[in-house]
């Protein structure tokens, strides 16, 4: 393992536990993932200002909002936490979120498609983004109409976000789709990676393949990956210019080094032998978070390859897909 990975092995495992020792009771099955939101950045988790953050999102909505969901509330605290004036951030999301109201239902997922808007769309632009993530999510539901449900919203703002063709990111995305199908013929699956894959510039058929050898790669290692938008991260990072090879043995050091970590070891016996066939997929998938991080950091130093924009949206999709993914039980 490289001492940057290792580093920022160490300061996600920090994170968690000050994230285990400042909200006990409070969303366990999120601890790992707002530890990893904070270790994305690059600095210590900030418990303080979650808390605030938390309470900033209770004072200004009512109890039955969809801002309420426990998954929402933490992570959309998390996320908030991490910006200069987290008061005003949030009244802009939730004016957004009114915004997006009128072309779209209400749902906990709209309200994360509101902070993607606010964070990576300027003022003037809210109402025209707003109109475009609806173009796009309709066309996304004219190739699918069946798999694209209500939590696609976020996909279309991130599509609406890219500055690419509208025509050509849907292509892309359909063309992917279509070369998985072949191996991975699960619907929202190979949607979710596909949707990765389409925010990358390089050939299609080269990232599908790279992305099934990465997945196929870590199966032959005994790790159960059959379905789960949450397998988006390795569409991630395969859109980076490691090799397949380089990318999977990173993931497993880091998966080794969390399997030491309290919490992370094996869930049957809690031994800290690695036994990578009774290994839970969610530590598999932190694993690759934290690799997907150094390597968008690699990126926008100018360490490799292609631009930090397309890694950096599929870090963001793969995150949000993540967040949605995850159920009310213990990581």
């Amino acid at each position: 393992m490289t001492e940057e990975l290792l580093s920022r092995c160490e300061l996600f495992v920090k994170n968690l536990e000050m994230m285990r020792e400042n909200f006990r009771w409070e969303a366990s099955h999120l601890y790992a993932l707002c530890a990893n939101i904070y270790t994305g950045k690059g600095i210590e988790i900030n418990p303080q200002r979650i808390k605030a953050s938390k309470d900033i999102i209770k004072d200004g909505t009512s109890f039955f909002s969809n801002f309420r969901n426990i998954t929402t509330t933490t992570a959309l605290a998390t996320l908030i936490s991490m910006e200069q004036e987290p008061a005003n951030t949030f009244l802009l999301v939730r004016a957004v979120y009114g915004f997006l109201k009128e072309f779209f239902s209400p749902s906990a997922s709209l309200t994360l498609a509101a902070y993607l808007i606010v964070k990576y769309s300027s003022a003037e632009k809210y109402a025209e983004t707003t109109m475009h993530t609806r173009k796009m999510f309709d066309m996304m539901k004219k190739n699918h109409f069946f798999l694209t449900s209500s939590g696609e919203c976020i996909t279309a703002v991130q599509f609406a976000l890219s500055g690419k063709n509208d025509d050509d990111i849907i292509g892309r995305s359909e063309k992917c789709f279509e070369l998985l199908k072949g191996e991975m013929n699960i619907g929202n699956t190979n949607q979710a990676i596909s949707n990765v894959l389409a925010l990358s510039d390089k050939d299609e058929a080269e990232i599908t393949e790279k992305t099934l050898a990465v997945i196929n790669s870590l199966k032959g290692h005994g790790y159960k990956l059959t379905a789960g938008i949450d397998l988006s991260v390795f569409a991630a990072l395969a859109l980076s210019d490691f090799e397949t090879e380089r990318i999977v043995n990173d993931t497993l050091e880091v998966n080794a080094y969390l399997m030491t970590v309290q919490g992370f070891g094996n869930a049957i016996t809690g031994s800290k032998l690695i036994d990578p066939k009774v290994l839970p997929k969610r530590r598999l998938m932190h694993s690759a978070l934290i690799v997907l991080d150094e390597y968008v950091n690699l990126a926008a130093s100018g360490g490799f390859g292609e631009g930090s924009d397309s890694l950096s949206s599929a870090l963001t999709m793969a995150l949000i897909n993540m967040t949605i993914s995850l159920g009310p039980a213990n990581v």
